[in-house]
């Protein structure tokens, strides 16, 4: 490929390191007239890398409600035609800590902000250490997680080897 980003990540692929990447949040683009497929874009249409789509889990812990979120980027590629996302995650209202309420995330979202009583028992207001987002960029770090997971059990484990495992063991049926 000649996208250097792709060109960068293919580097890391083959040097042995797991490279795992948001898919976007393009699912909801018609622009072309496609009803949103083809729209991940660069590195993220990579064969070399895991690529995270978003599920929402409707707010169940029943994985048989589960669905993809309508905002998450869908293949195939569009220049290959690769299916894409490899994997989805939980990218729905997810609860995260906020590095400092000056950030500039927490000044463009003040409505993720979470109540303090939605961690902490009793507490009021509004807490400056959380906040809650969607997209395929909360649901990354459960892939990588899981990706972790395995390094750290087989540290000889190939980057190719660990895309397969989590690919091959991910729960693969959504209601119709």
């Amino acid at each position: 490929t000649l996208d250097q980003l792709c060109q960068a990540v293919e580097s890391a692929w083959q040097a042995g390191i797991v490279v795992v990447l948001a898919a976007g949040n393009e699912g909801r683009n018609n622009s072309g007239g496609i009803g949103g497929y083809g729209t991940i874009a660069a590195p993220g249409d990579d064969p070399y890398v895991i690529t995270v789509g978003a599920m929402n889990t409707v707010g169940t812990p029943d994985r048989a409600d589960d669905k993809m979120a309508s905002y998450s980027s869908k293949g195939p590629t569009l220049y290959d035609h690769i299916v894409k996302p490899d994997i989805v995650a939980p990218g729905n209202h997810v609860a995260s800590l906020l590095s400092s309420p000056s950030a500039t995330l927490f000044a463009n979202n003040p409505a993720a902000q979470l109540p303090n009583s939605y961690y902490m028992n009793g507490g009021t207001g509004i807490s400056a250490d959380y906040y809650a987002l969607s997209g395929t960029s909360m649901a990354t770090p459960v892939v990588s997680g899981a990706a972790a997971l395995l390094i750290q059990q087989n540290p000889s484990i190939t980057p190719d080897q660990v895309k397969a495992r989590l690919m091959k063991t991910a729960y693969k049926s959504f209601p119709t």
